[in-house]
């Protein structure tokens, strides 16, 4: 099946980029590509000079450690706690000792507003949603990455600490000067966060502009999506 219909998209350094669409409409694809876990058909995707479609494995493991991805339900492992769960990758990919691991795991919940001391030892299953959420986002800047890639973070949580994922976002585009591209239905956080925003539809790149010109732009699928519209093409099972 094809998923992706040869879409063309550029993420321009330092930018917040969020990508709406449908269910379906391919963005967990899109961001599998973004990973290096899937190779696409034909085309190419280029970060920098890297085209991930012929990057040999060193070269992808290499990509991975200048990206932070954060996933939808946070994807904490149940039998770790804080502390090990944010500290993986310095343990399995930099090698870190014990000591340098528990001081930068620290650091990485300070910058995302959580009570680092009093939380390190528990496990998930003992945090609220938004804190499994923030401590997701901590394992994803813990080796201070170029490029953040966020899949629906904010499915599942409350108005409150949806707005509070949001800040953090920008916050950490602030702070660390990432590259940041967000994978959501959430119109109210898209609008919130995005410097540019990208609409996908049916494997295809619908729209791209600023926020004021994703609002200005006419295609019945857009607007539907907009208003949300219980008439139209996204309902209907047809459009282009």
């Amino acid at each position: 099946r094809h998923i992706l219909r040869g879409i063309d998209l550029d993420v321009y350094k330092g930018e917040t980029l969020v990508v709406i669409g449908g269910s379906g409409s391919g963005k967990t694809t899109l961001i599998r590509h973004l990973m290096g876990f899937l190779v696409a058909d034909a085309g190419s995707v280029m970060v920098g000079n890297l085209n991930l479609n012929l990057a040999t494995p060193r070269q992808i493991e290499e990509y991975r450690k200048r990206l932070g991805v954060v996933f939808q339900m946070a994807a904490l492992l149940n039998s770790l706690t804080v502390l090990e769960n944010v500290g993986l990758p310095l343990v399995e990919v930099d090698r870190l000792p014990p000591e340098q691991v528990r001081s930068r795991v620290i650091a990485a919940l300070k910058a995302v507003f959580l009570p680092a001391e009093e939380i390190l030892h528990l496990k998930p299953a003992s945090l609220s949603g938004g804190m499994r959420k923030r401590v997701g986002i901590a394992r994803a800047i813990i080796q201070k990455p170029e490029i953040i890639l966020y899949d629906e973070p904010t499915t599942g949580l409350d108005p409150v600490t949806v707005n509070g994922v949001n800040e953090l976002t920008l916050e950490l585009q602030r702070t660390l000067g990432v590259t940041s591209l967000v994978i959501t239905h959430d119109l109210a956080a898209a609008f919130m966060i995005a410097d540019r925003i990208a609409m996908l539809y049916k494997g295809r790149m619908i729209a791209v502009g600023t926020k004021e010109q994703i609002q200005a732009n006419q295609h019945p699928v857009l607007q539907q999506m907009l208003s949300g519209s219980t008439k139209g093409p996204l309902t209907e099972g047809y459009g282009k």
